[in-house]
């Protein structure tokens, strides 16, 4: 086959997470960059030697692309993935796939009426520690699977100006503890949620106003499993502080952070006072620690195979529906049942993670 031709919209800084993934994989061809700020896409085409800087509609116009990366801002997602359909092209998008449900089901059923292929970020989940997780519940590694609990505990708001929008932040970051537990437990049913906003002094206001920065809840999953899912920033530490377990009815699984690929996972039987070190968690040491991309190459090959990629656009959905009726219950006060659901796809084969991005 050959390399499958893509456009980058938007070079910011996740763009540099992406292209030296995206470059020299095997299966594409970084045709163009584009960005409303042209001497920002320059920079980037000439730092990773990409061959033609476009304006926006001209990648759009460009007939020998095939799929369109949208790397904008979240407020901009929906407008320019609706675009790139329009013209055309498949896409793969950055999370969120949209900020409402409605929104991500009308481009997944524009995605379906032009026959085009429609994915979401984030890929972390095909790193090899949440796959060796995924297969390690498969197999009754820990039993059946019970419960789960999945936290993110960040400094302040490294950019409030982009958060004060309602809950942008959990928009932000919630995909990728929801896509993980999505993948592992199956479509959520139902959730309860909370949020906080706290004052810089360290006081939850009386009268929240603003961006929530406090969003926890309770997800059911239609397996019967539920987790406890809470994002909070406000920490003295700097670095973020992820955790994600879980609880099966013979041992648990400690999983890396949702926000990297390749750290390992670790398991511990009920009884047993130290964790040990799952098998197949740890990538390679000549595997870079950042693998951002993998599921635009993985949207390649599903391309080819005549499928839907695995950082579907359902997925992503499901996930957005996840996030707004957290928040929907956090400001109502009772549960909320989900609309949509979704089909989580198999693991990834390690050799076919090794020949996307080698």
């Amino acid at each position: 086959m050959e390399p499958v031709r893509i456009g980058i919209l938007g070079c910011g800084k996740v763009s540099h997470q992406y292209l030296p993934n995206l470059v020299r994989s095997s299966v594409m061809d970084v045709a163009a960059v584009a960005d409303v700020d042209t001497d920002v896409a320059k920079r980037v085409a000439d730092q990773y030697r990409i061959p033609r800087v476009a304006a926006p509609d001209e990648l759009l116009a460009d007939d020998s692309i095939a799929i369109v990366l949208n790397l904008t801002p979240i407020t901009a997602h929906v407008d320019v993935t609706r675009a790139a359909l329009a013209a055309g092209k498949h896409v793969y998008s950055e999370k969120p796939l949209a900020t409402s449900v409605t929104e991500a089901q009308d481009l997944i059923t524009e995605a379906a009426r032009r026959g085009l292929s429609l994915a979401c970020a984030p890929d972390t989940m095909l790193g090899s520690g949440f796959q060796a997780t995924w297969a390690a519940l498969a197999e009754g590694r820990i039993g059946r699977p019970l419960s789960a609990t999945a936290v993110m505990l960040r400094s302040s708001l490294a950019a409030p100006s982009l958060y004060t929008d309602g809950p942008t932040p959990f928009f932000d970051m919630a995909p990728y503890y929801l896509s993980a537990l999505v993948n592992l437990f199956g479509p959520a049913v139902r959730v309860s949620g909370a949020a906080r906003t706290w004052t810089a002094e360290g006081r939850p206001e009386e009268r929240p106003m603003g961006a929530p920065i406090s969003v926890s809840g309770v997800v059911e999953f239609a397996s019967g499993a539920v987790a406890n899912v809470g994002l909070v920033w406000g920490i003295s530490h700097r670095s973020e502080v992820p955790v994600v377990q879980v609880y099966g009815t013979d041992g648990a699984i400690a999983l890396p952070n949702p926000n990297n690929f390749g750290d390992a996972a670790y398991v511990r039987m009920h009884g047993e006072r130290d964790w040990s070190e799952l098998p197949g968690s740890r990538q390679g040491g000549a595997w870079p620690r950042n693998q951002r991309g993998l599921g635009v190459a993985e949207m390649v090959l599903a391309l080819w195979e005549g499928r839907a990629p695995r950082a579907s656009a359902e997925l992503a959905c499901h996930v957005v529906d996840l996030i707004a009726s957290l928040v929907r219950s956090a400001k109502g006060g009772e549960r909320v049942e989900l609309a949509t659901t979704c089909h989580p796809s198999s693991p990834i084969p390690a050799s076919a993670r090794e020949r996307l991005l080698a």
